[in-house]
């Protein structure tokens, strides 16, 4: 049973530790723009309704 507790605890840390490589990372692929952090509606609408040939993509996060 302890060893199962271990094996979890282990999976758990290595789920969140990807999560975090994944998420947090502000290091973007090569040929792609940097990310930006709208903060401002202007600045949004601005970047969003920028160039067809552009993908744009979206990410809301709320903490509830």
């Amino acid at each position: 049973m302890t060893k199962r507790k271990w094996l979890w605890g282990f999976l758990g840390i290595a789920v969140l530790a990807v999560a975090w490589y994944f998420l947090c990372s502000p290091v973007t692929p090569k040929g792609q723009p940097p990310l930006a952090r709208l903060t401002n509606d202007n600045l949004f609408v601005s970047q969003f309704n920028g160039p067809a040939s552009s993908v744009r993509m979206v990410l809301l996060l709320s903490p509830t």
